[in-house]
């Protein structure tokens, strides 16, 4: 690796981890804000749910939709539109006036974010070797840790000190100050347009569904997202109920829990380079399991919960980075952005399927119903992956780096 290409590639991870970072924390800073919402719009539980639900569809919609068109248009196109309508619709929300409109700019707020996650991750296939991609992954993917020690507290504590509206607004300017630096360091790679019909989609996603180890991962996908985010979706509520816990200090818990999963992910990824993306995902994702179950019946000791997320962090970071490397070396550059597409609709799916259960289960019988259905999911993504996944070898050795 030449120091030109080095530097190179560095600022690409620091690019990709900021935009990572600012679409993370706003999609999970809601939790903390949920109660605020609740109140400001007159929601009940079932439909603050919704606002979640409904970020998670448009996601999956656009990034169905955008994954071939990110292999022939190119991920810089894709990552800067994505940068502008993400900045703007995030603004929006909030200014929103009432429960409706605060729905439909989330909806517009998740298509952005779905063509930003998509963009990412098939940016680092693209431009390092699967035997680094695990090292690359887990920098960039510490923003999504990093929006929990900082985005999602700041977000917290903006509310509570001014209003929930502040809190988006600030968000909507730190993606603005990523203009600039996307413009300058995005590589541009020659891209052959193709067709975009609804038949060349199903063509170029079939290839997927009738390949054992694709379908297994996509289906995993679909569990480890409908575990993860139906179960932090009602950790602020469940935290108020039976704790009586301010907004900031919902905020702290998830400060806790991004901590560990900073100090986590990068550690995650150059030992899975080591030893195996394979194994790492399947150990990270039943010791979530684990912890997915048994935090919500703790209910009087405030330092176990708080400890028990440390924990959470750092297990979802240690499945989070190693599973997206290990969805990366599937396919070739010039599909890997509609095999990440597919991904990234399903999982988008999982959220919107499990932000729904996990509500009605609250509702309905409380947290430790929550915290149970999401453990058996946690365990069942881990279980498949160790079925029917083979750690594939290195099919794209040619990259930078």
């Amino acid at each position: 690796m030449t120091e030109t290409s080095r530097i190179g590639n560095n600022r690409l991870i620091a690019l990709l981890f900021g935009i990572m970072f600012v679409a993370v924390a706003d999609n999970q800073m809601i939790s903390p804000l949920l109660p605020d919402l609740m109140s400001a719009f007159g929601m009940d539980a079932g439909q603050a749910g919704l606002l979640v639900s409904v970020y998670a569809i448009a996601a999956a919609a656009v990034s169905f939709g955008l994954g071939p068109l990110s292999d022939s248009w190119g991920r810089r196109k894709m990552l800067f539109a994505g940068l502008i309508v993400f900045t703007t619709a995030t603004l929006m929300c909030g200014l929103a006036w009432d429960y409706a409109s605060m729905v439909a700019f989330r909806a517009v707020t998740g298509a952005a974010a779905g063509t930003l996650s998509l963009n990412v991750t098939a940016s680092i296939g693209d431009h390092f070797p699967y035997k680094r991609r695990g090292a690359a992954m887990g920098m960039v993917m510490s923003g999504y840790f990093t929006a929990m020690i900082l985005g999602v507290p700041a977000g917290a504590f903006i509310a509570e000190a001014w209003s929930w509206r502040w809190a988006f607004c600030a968000f909507a300017g730190a993606g603005l100050l990523l203009w600039l630096p996307a413009l300058a360091v995005l590589p541009s790679r020659a891209q052959v347009v193709r067709g975009a019909n609804i038949i060349d989609l199903v063509k170029r996603y079939r290839r997927f569904l009738v390949r054992t180890g694709p379908l297994s991962v996509v289906a995993a996908s679909f569990l480890v997202s409908a575990s993860t985010v139906g179960f932090i979706t009602f950790v602020g509520t469940w935290l108020r109920d039976i704790y009586g816990l301010s907004t900031d200090w919902i905020g702290m818990i998830f400060l806790f829990a991004g901590l560990g999963a900073l100090l986590g992910s990068p550690l995650a990824g150059h030992l899975s380079d080591r030893v195996g993306k394979k194994r790492i995902v399947v150990g990270s994702g039943l010791a979530m399991a684990v912890l997915l179950a048994g935090i919500p019946w703790i209910t009087d000791l405030l330092p176990v919960v708080f400890a028990g997320f440390i924990l959470t962090g750092i297990a979802g970071a240690f499945r989070h980075a190693p599973l997206q490397a290990l969805v990366t070396a599937m396919a070739t550059d010039e599909e890997r952005g509609t095999l990440i597409a597919l991904k990234n609709t399903v999982a988008e799916i999982g959220i919107a399927t499990g932000t729904a259960l996990c509500g009605v289960l609250y509702v309905a019988f409380g947290y430790g119903s929550v915290g149970a259905a999401c453990g058996v999911m946690a365990a069942a993504a881990s279980l498949i992956i160790l079925r029917w996944v083979s750690e594939p070898g290195a099919p794209d050795e040619t990259g930078p780096g």
